[in-house]
C-alpha cells in the first residue's frame, strides 16, 4: 500500500511565454501548427504532431514514422530517428530522454548456448539512453544497458525550486546547470527531505542542511505502548508481500521512538492517555500504521475478514497519545498497490443510505484536483460493474453508476470523458455545468486533446480537440 497528497504540475514562470499552438490535420492527413484563431504559425508540415511544451519544443515524425524534437522555430533540436523520445518540462529548462534500441555482440563467454536446440544467440538487445538539458546541451545520463535492465525514465521529483531527484540522483539546479548533490536517493519525502537507500541503518536529510537530520533508524514491525500500568505491542505492522526498500516502520535506535510512512514526520506516542475499552481492544488487531502528513495523527488499521464486510476498520491517534474514533483532514488517501484507494472507504465516504440494497461498491480511485469527488465501480445485483462520480462533500452522486468507464481528462475544471457501453464511444462531459461539450464522439480521448475515430475498415484516425470547447482542428 502508498499514502500520497496531490503533486503540482509542472509550471510557466512569469518570464516564459508557454507556446499554445495546436498540432492541426490537413487534408492531406498531415499536421501543421495553428494557433487558436486557425492561423499558420510554422511552415513545415509533419506526418505526426504532439502539443508544445510550456517551454516551447514538441516532438514530430516524418513518413517513415520517425521522430524528431523541434523548437517553437520550427529548428530541429533532435534528428529524426527510430529512437524513443520523451520531453519533460522541469521550470525553465526541458529534459530530452532518448533510447534507442539495438543488437549488440557479446563475447562468447556470453553466449546463450541452446543445448536441446543446438542454436546459439551471439547478440543480445541493449539499450542506448540519454538525458540531456535542450536548452544547454548538458547531458546528465548516457548508457549502454541490457534492454532488460533499463529502468531509466523521466519521473523527476521536486524537492523546491531548485532541487529536484531523477533516477535516484539529487541535483541542484543552479544558472541553468544541474549539479549532483548525492547518489542513491530511495525516497523523496515533502518539505525538502529524502532518504538514500541503505541495506541495514537509514538516514533522513534535508536540503537545507549537509548532514542527515535523523540517522541511526532501522526497520521495525511492532510498536511499543503504555497505557497506565499496562505495556501495550503492536506487532506485524505493515507487513507485505514484498518486503519494500524502505521499511514503512522506522525506528531511531538511540531515542526509541517510531516513524511511519509515508513521511516518517513526528514519532508516534509512548503513551496512551485516554482511551475507551473498545478502543484499547481495538489496538491488539491492529496490522496498519499510516503517518498522517501535515496533521497530528495517525491512522490505525485492522482487516475485518468477515465475508460481509472484508475490509479495514478505522481508529486514529494523535501524537499526543489521544485515540479518537474520527478526524478531519485534507488530501491525505491511502491507496493500495494498483492504485485503488483504501482510505477513506465506502464506509466514510457514503451515508447510510446512498446504496440501494442490491448494489455493492468495488474499486475506488481519487483524483487529487476534482474537489472531493471519487470515481466508484458500482456492481447493481447480477449486471456487470459500472462506474459513477461521488461527491463525497454532498453525499450524493454528480453521475449516477450508469457508466461503463468514466476518464478524468482536465480535473480543476472537471472535464470528463464518459463512456456508456463497453466498446462504445467517448463524449465529452464538463461536470461543473452539467453539460455535455460539443456533439462529437470519439472512440478514445486523451488529456492532451488527442482524439481517435474509426475511420475506414480498421483504420482508426487522429487528431486534436480543445477539450474545454469541442472544437475540432481538422481541415
Amino acid at each position: 500500500m502508498t499514502a500520497c497528497a496531490g503533486e503540482p504540475q509542472p509550471q510557466a514562470t512569469a518570464e516564459q511565454k508557454p507556446i499554445t499552438w495546436i498540432p492541426l490535420r490537413t487534408k492531406g492527413n498531415q499536421f501543421v501548427y495553428v494557433d487558436s484563431a486557425f492561423n499558420k504559425q510554422l511552415k513545415q508540415t509533419f506526418y505526426h504532431a504532439q502539443p508544445f511544451t510550456v517551454t516551447g519544443y514538441a516532438l514530430v515524425g516524418d513518413e517513415k514514422n520517425q521522430r524528431a524534437v523541434i523548437n517553437f522555430k520550427g529548428d530541429l533540436m533532435e534528428d529524426y530517428s527510430t529512437a524513443d523520445l520523451q520531453l519533460l518540462p522541469l521550470g525553465k529548462l526541458t529534459l530530452l530522454m532518448k533510447r534507442q534500441e539495438y543488437d549488440k555482440k557479446l563475447p562468447f563467454w556470453k553466449w546463450n548456448w541452446h543445448i536441446m536446440g543446438g542454436d546459439v544467440e551471439k547478440t543480445a538487445t541493449y539499450v542506448q539512453v540519454e538525458i540531456r538539458v535542450l536548452e544547454t546541451g548538458q547531458v546528465l545520463l548516457h548508457k549502454d544497458i541490457p534492454y532488460d535492465q533499463n529502468s531509466y525514465n523521466l519521473a523527476a521529483y521536486s524537492l523546491d525550486d531548485s532541487h529536484v531527484v531523477l533516477n535516484q540522483e539529487l541535483y541542484r539546479i543552479d544558472k541553468q546547470r544541474f549539479k549532483k548533490v548525492k547518489g542513491n536517493i530511495e525516497a523523496v519525502l515533502e518539505n525538502g527531505r529524502y532518504i538514500p537507500a541503505s541495506t541495514a541503518s537509514f538516514s533522513i536529510y534535508d536540503i537545507r542542511h549537509q548532514d542527515a537530520t535523523q540517522s541511526g533508524l532501522s526497520g521495525t514491525d511492532a510498536i511499543s505502548l503504555h497505557w497506565k500500568n499496562q505495556s501495550l505491542v503492536l506487532d506485524s505492522i505493515n507487513q507485505e508481500r514484498y518486503t519494500p526498500s524502505i521499511p514503512k516502520l522506522l525506528k531511531d535506535r538511540t531515542s526509541g521512538d517510531t516513524y511511519a510512512f509515508p513521511q516518517y514526520d513526528k514519532a508516534f506516542p509512548k503513551q496512551i492517555r485516554q482511551a475507551r475499552p473498545k478502543q484499547l481492544a481495538f489496538l491488539n488487531e491492529v496490522t496498519l500504521v499510516y503517518s498522517v502528513a501535515n496533521s497530528p495523527y495517525f491512522i490505525l488499521g485492522k482487516f475485518n475478514y468477515d465475508d460481509d464486510i472484508w475490509a479495514y476498520e478505522w481508529l486514529y491517534i494523535d501524537k499526543d497519545g489521544n485515540l479518537l474514533d474520527q478526524i478531519q483532514v485534507n488530501d491525505f488517501f491511502i491507496l493500495d498497490q494498483v492504485g485503488n484507494l483504501v482510505w477513506p472507504d465506502k464506509q466514510l465516504l457514503f451515508t447510510a443510505n446512498t446504496l440501494k440494497k442490491d448494489w455493492k461498491t468495488g474499486k475506488i480511485k481519487y483524483h487529487y484536483q476534482m474537489d472531493d469527488r471519487y470515481l466508484i465501480d458500482v456492481k447493481k445485483g447480477e449486471l456487470d460493474p459500472t462506474m459513477g462520480l461521488w461527491n463525497a462533500a454532498q453525499k450524493n452522486w454528480d453521475l449516477l453508476p450508469d457508466f461503463n468507464h468514466i476518464e478524468v481528462l482536465n480535473g480543476p475544471q472537471q472535464i470528463l470523458a464518459l463512456q456508456e457501453h463497453s466498446d462504445g464511444p467517448y463524449i465529452l462531459y464538463n461536470n461543473k455545468t452539467k453539460q455535455r461539450i460539443g456533439s462529437k464522439s470519439y472512440h478514445s480521448i486523451y488529456a492532451d486533446g488527442l482524439v481517435q475515430v474509426k475511420g475506414e475498415g480498421s483504420v482508426k484516425e487522429y487528431y486534436y480537440i480543445d477539450i474545454a470547447t469541442g472544437r475540432e482542428y481538422k481541415e
